[in-house]
């Protein structure tokens, strides 16, 4: 029978989660159908199938991750389908017999309730301010004198509240006091995760005397997805491994600003243009000038790559993604245009395929949009290098000897030391800030 595989599918894709799947046991599946929707390190993506059959096992339940080709899932025929989903209610049907035989073992009569001073299973050794345990169910309790003790001298009043001997440890350990906490074990009684549920939501009661440690305030805590956990990690391990440096030049943008409005009003496959496009096709062209950049690292072998396929990082929701901008060398700036358009919607709708998050050459992040003048990335590995771009603002510059009004744009490009060295990082800028100083070119 056929097996449905987990797809590899974005470069540094190690494992996936299932979301949801969207066929379910004894559904027909035909080539093409979506199965499932899965999580990888880069976004939700959905996976097709491959074969043709019907759903008969899935053994990757939804929640649950499963590496990079195991087997999610099994098609078979229709009469297979059938025969397992006989076999579900008849082990199901066996399943209250255990039951019945447990309560022949254990009368009902000897599960009632037990006193509110019954302790936990945990509580093996308690200390000696608790008060006597009771004896097993079904036995007389011990006789209690009818007022409690007044607490001895020294001795935090907390002793008459009824708490487990772990809560009251975890409560001197944290200093805080019992008086007035709300209790979830049995009959109202304190235990340690109400002592932990009150540290953790700043909810204290008076303090015991003697001094106290200052509790953490509390806070909103989020737990990080799959995407953006994966990100943290390869950045980390990119900025341990890889040995960067970094180069900076301010690019005049008086020329590309101009270039920019012109072809926005022209609209059609220029709308909607932006400096992005323009920065994105001068990188392309850098890159073919000095192919030495358009390179990544193979173990200890640097590979220069004939295309120059150009990510551009981009946040969604859950991250941040890096879809692929093929052919930026070659392509003329309005189909530019219109692919980063299509590439971003898609990204942004978690509705891209594998394809767009591969085969990257090169990578370009950009913050431009924000008030952020300038600022250095973290080379995304396998890559020699990355570039930031700020945002373009308006400030004094000197030409021809005098102090006018000018738009500059800072770049840094981060780069791979044991791949690229200062000079090729230098000839590299050159070119692109020829390129956006006169930016006619960017149109063909």
């Amino acid at each position: 029978m056929p097996e449905v595989l987990m797809p590899k599918l974005s470069d540094t894709m190690e494992e996936g989660k299932i979301i949801r799947w969207l066929k379910h046991r004894g559904d027909k599946v035909a080539i093409g159908d979506i199965l499932a929707e899965v999580e990888t390190d880069k976004a939700n993506m959905e996976i097709e199938a491959f074969d043709e059959g019907v759903l008969t096992e899935i053994r990757t339940a939804e929640g649950e991750a499963a590496a990079v080709g195991g087997v999610i899932a099994v098609l078979g025929d229709a009469a297979a389908a059938s025969k397992d989903g006989e076999q579900r209610p008849a082990a199901d049907a066996k399943a209250p017999a255990p039951r019945a035989a447990k309560a022949t073992e254990r009368p009902e009569p000897a599960r009632r309730e037990p006193p509110e001073e019954e302790p936990e299973p945990e509580r093996r050794e308690p200390p000696d301010d608790e008060e006597p345990e009771p004896a097993e169910v079904g036995h007389e309790p011990a006789p209690r004198p009818k007022t409690q003790p007044a607490a001895a001298p020294g001795r935090p009043a907390e002793s008459r509240v009824l708490a487990s001997p772990l809560a009251r440890r975890r409560a001197r350990e944290a200093g805080v006091a019992l008086d007035g906490m709300q209790g979830t074990g049995p009959g109202g009684r304190i235990v340690e995760r109400d002592v932990e549920a009150a540290l953790a939501g700043g909810r204290q009661a008076e303090t015991a005397p003697g001094p106290r440690p200052v509790v953490a305030p509390s806070g909103r805590r989020i737990e990080p997805g799959k995407m953006r956990q994966t990100t943290a990690r390869r950045m980390a391990e990119a900025k341990r491994d890889i040995p960067h440096f970094y180069a900076s030049s301010d690019v005049p943008m008086d020329e590309c600003a101009r270039l920019k409005e012109g072809l926005a009003e022209l609209g059609g496959e220029y709308d909607g243009i932006t400096y992005t496009h323009l920065v994105l096709k001068a990188v392309g062209l850098a890159l073919r000038r000095v192919p030495e950049m358009n390179a990544s690292l193979d173990g200890e072998t640097i590979v220069l790559h004939e295309t120059v396929h150009v990510g551009l990082a981009t946040a969604v929701d859950d991250g941040l993604v890096v879809p692929v901008v093929r052919d930026c060398d070659r392509q003329p700036l309005g189909m530019l245009v219109s692919q980063v358009r299509s590439l971003v919607e898609r990204a942004r709708a978690g509705k891209f395929g594998a394809e767009d998050l591969r085969g990257g050459t090169f990578t370009v992040s950009n913050l431009g949009m924000y008030p952020v003048a300038h600022f250095a990335a973290v080379v995304n590995p396998p890559q020699a290098a990355i570039l930031a771009v700020g945002a373009v603002r308006a400030v004094p510059v000197v030409r021809g000897g005098e102090v006018v009004p000018g738009q500059v744009m800072t770049v840094t490009l981060s780069c791979d030391h044991r791949i690229v060295d200062g000079v090729l990082a230098g000839r590299f800028l050159r070119e692109l800030v020829s390129l956006l100083r006169s930016p006619l070119v960017l149109v063909a």
